[in-house]
């Protein structure tokens, strides 16, 4: 039996002051962090931050869409600079099937490669909902959260997912897709929400070590994510 080293949780930067604080340093490696909200709530805009924070440093990222990535809202965040693109792995898959291939060849590249420091996903949910084969469904979410969850307990970076929302009509409240699995593996859920234009409240709905119900607001603005309502 090996003996057990207590160890400070280790944390990813945002790039952003405010949200750093937030979340006691950035969010956590070696989990899984889910974001929920509706469309146009802000939840590519953090996803695409941290990527940003992370290429920054010289690291590079894994990014999964099944969203539409946007070149000009990425070029936006980097500040023009089209340099950032070297480190960003993108994949694009277009069905359940070819999203579990793509986490196959992420956990590969991984296996080779020690400077890939996060895996975004965005969205996790999106060609769930368009399957229409409930049981690949059932067995699509699960393989792909155990893999995730292999890639967290392997290699220790983060995992970013994005997650989309519906109204469950049983308790008449807005819910996460991806059920108990989805909610159970994910380490720390958020929830963001639109208050105003650019106003936005993102809010601790789960998480191992920071008080659930915590609230932050932050603005989206034409470069990205700022603590305060100005371009």
């Amino acid at each position: 039996m090996k003996s057990f080293e207590l160890k400070e949780d280790r944390k990813l930067s945002t790039g952003i002051g405010c949200i750093d604080n937030f979340l006691e340093g950035g969010i956590d490696s070696g989990v899984i962090t889910e974001i929920f909200g509706e469309g146009g709530s802000g939840k590519t805009n953090m996803a695409l931050q941290l990527t940003v924070s992370t290429l920054s440093r010289g690291e590079k990222v894994i990014y999964i869409d099944t969203e539409g990535f946007s070149s000009n809202r990425f070029l936006q965040m980097c500040g023009g600079n089209r340099d950032f693109s070297r480190d960003l792995i993108l994949f694009r898959p277009e069905n359940l099937g070819e999203q579990e291939v793509c986490l196959i060849k992420s956990e590969r590249l991984l296996q080779s490669s020690k400077d890939i420091k996060l895996l975004v996903i965005d969205s996790m949910t999106a060609l769930l909902r368009i399957e229409r084969d409930e049981t690949l469904k059932t067995q699509g979410i699960s393989r792909d959260i155990s893999i995730l969850n292999s890639i967290c307990n392997k290699y220790g970076i983060p995992v970013f997912i994005t997650n989309q929302i519906y109204l469950d009509i049983d308790s008449d409240e807005i819910t996460p897709y991806g059920g108990y699995l989805l909610n159970h593996f994910s380490k720390t859920i958020l929830s963001i929400r639109r208050l105003r234009a650019r106003a936005r409240e993102l809010k601790i709905v789960k998480h191992r070590s920071i008080q659930d119900g915590k609230v932050l607001e932050i603005f989206i603005n034409s470069t990205g994510i700022s603590c305060s309502d100005s371009e």
